[in-house]
């Protein structure tokens, strides 16, 4: 009777890790403390004459803002894997100088707050999956950038108000080393050249495994992430162009199904 017990339990526990291999789910969220850098630059009514300002004077500090990540591995080889991201990007503050924004000149003490919310879509292959302790990821990206630029000027009372979502296809690419003592380091870039914009996304961070007890592994991972947004407004028929950089520190909590 011991012996078929021990049968079943250890076909069970076989069964299990085979449903493991076929499926596998990790999801993180945590705080991103990032700061803004760069320039912004518009044209007036007339489409003649462009203003550029540099960031800094609009007097935004670093910003502690979510982010939310998670990927679905499965077997079927002819199908790409997914992969979700969602990072919260958004300053406020009020200028130390007054700057020119489409035409207008907004005094010192002008109320603004900048929103660059993105979503990414990512369709990647799993090129090694942990062979020789080494993953390596390829696939597509499409980043859907959510930005908005609000301003209300302190002494006229002039507003503006811009909205634009913009589409971005990206190369993907992530590499993952497994290292003793559960720590895992990998490293993850999106990059993307259209016309005269270029953007580039890139993350490089250490996570650690707390519980390794089947069904869910818990973790912490901690890194930096860059992002690099150079966007010419007529490759997207837009008003408005950047030049800007958001970049920082992140930490959070890992999930492993």
């Amino acid at each position: 009777m011991s012996k078929l017990v021990s049968g079943i339990l250890l076909v069970g526990i076989l069964g299990f890790n085979a449903q493991a291999d076929i499926i596998r789910v990790e999801m993180g969220a945590g705080i991103w403390q990032n700061e803004l850098s760069g320039t912004i630059t518009s044209t007036d009514t007339t489409g003649l004459i462009t203003e550029t300002f540099d960031t800094e004077l609009l007097g935004y500090s670093e910003e502690n803002k979510g982010y939310l990540w998670m990927f679905i591995k499965h077997p079927i080889p002819i199908l790409p894997n997914l992969r979700l991201e969602y990072a919260s990007i958004d300053y406020s503050g009020t200028s130390t100088q007054s700057f020119d924004y489409q035409g207008v000149t907004y005094q010192t003490n002008t109320r603004s707050d900048t929103t660059l919310d993105q979503f990414d879509i990512i369709m990647y292959y799993n090129i090694l999956d942990n062979t020789a302790w080494t993953t390596i990821d390829l696939g597509l990206d499409v980043k859907i950038i959510q930005s908005e630029f609000n301003a209300v000027d302190s002494l006229t009372s002039i507003e503006v108000h811009e909205k634009e979502t913009l589409p971005v296809p990206m190369a993907y690419g992530r590499l993952r080393f497994e290292l003793p003592f559960d720590v895992g380091v990998e490293g993850m870039i999106k990059y993307a050249a259209y016309k005269n914009s270029k953007v580039m996304d890139y993350i490089i961070k250490a996570d650690y495994t707390l519980t390794d007890i089947l069904p869910i592994d818990i973790g912490l991972e901690v890194g930096y992430r860059s992002q690099k947004l150079d966007i010419d407004g007529d490759d997207f028929s837009i008003d408005t162009s950047a030049d800007v950089e958001v970049d920082g520190i992140f930490a959070g909590a890992v999930l492993r199904f």
